[in-house]
């Protein structure tokens, strides 16, 4: 881990984090508590929620463990690596089973997704939003794992694991430029969802009807250069308005 910080069991770490939270916040005196990471002794948080309500707590994440915490302690979650409809609706009963068990309501747990995507015109604007460096860097967050799915070999290697390994003290010059020579067109939209506007609202439909209530549309085609940074915003707009044509009888 650069920095020197330690990075050992993260997921312990962050479980245990939120365990400390929620104690502090629903007890009313002093607190005492002895964990594998975190100890208190005779804590207490005495200011009061504003306007009566405790912040809420959005987790992201989508690995089984981090699933089951969304149940526990969560009042949103934000994923990643959700990269189909059905993968979505299966994480998302997850986290509502979780919510059952901790004896939480699974409705109260609000389902939010960010959509990255590639708004184009036409198959010309998409192509050249694919040849930009910034864009092809995308698989970068992508697993080896989760690529071989999507039927390629990644290019930075079989056990490269996405987010976690995009480490600059790591990640040379040298090394970036190869990874760039090597992604391939096909690889980016197996994991992006691509198209006109109208096109890429039915995929964001989709992931709605499996749960999904608070999406978030990231058009990354931004990143290819000045022109589509300017277009990007209206892109967006237009895919949200095409969306909330398609939802208008979701609740």
């Amino acid at each position: 881990m650069p920095y020197g910080f330690d990075f050992a069991q993260p997921v312990g770490r962050f479980e245990e984090a939120l365990h400390v939270i929620r104690l502090l916040w629903e007890s009313e005196g002093p607190v005492d508590f002895d964990g594998r990471f975190y100890r208190l002794r005779h804590a207490r948080l005495d200011s009061e929620p504003f306007d009566g309500r405790l912040p809420r707590i959005w987790i992201g994440g989508s690995g089984p463990r981090t699933l089951d915490i969304v149940g526990r302690y969560a009042d949103g979650w934000w994923p990643t690596g959700a990269w189909t409809p059905e993968d979505y609706a299966e994480k998302l009963a997850a986290v509502r089973l979780s919510a059952e068990r901790a004896g939480r309501d699974p409705a109260a747990i609000t389902p939010c997704f960010i959509q990255v995507c590639l708004v184009g015109r036409d198959d010309a604007a998409i192509a050249e939003i694919l040849d930009a460096p910034l864009v092809k860097s995308f698989l970068l967050q992508v697993s080896a794992e989760v690529l071989r799915k999507a039927g390629f070999e990644h290019p930075m290697g079989e056990d490269w694991r996405g987010y976690q390994d995009i480490d600059p003290a790591v990640l040379t010059r040298e090394r970036i430029v190869d990874f760039l020579d090597r992604v391939q067109p096909e690889m980016v939209l197996a994991m992006v969802p691509h198209g006109t506007p109208k096109q890429l609202a039915r995929v964001i439909k989709e992931y709605v009807d499996a749960g999904l209530r608070v999406p978030k549309i990231m058009d990354y085609g931004a990143v290819a250069g000045l022109r589509y940074t300017a277009q990007s915003a209206q892109n967006v707009r237009e895919v949200e308005d095409e969306l909330m044509n398609l939802c208008e009888d979701v609740q």
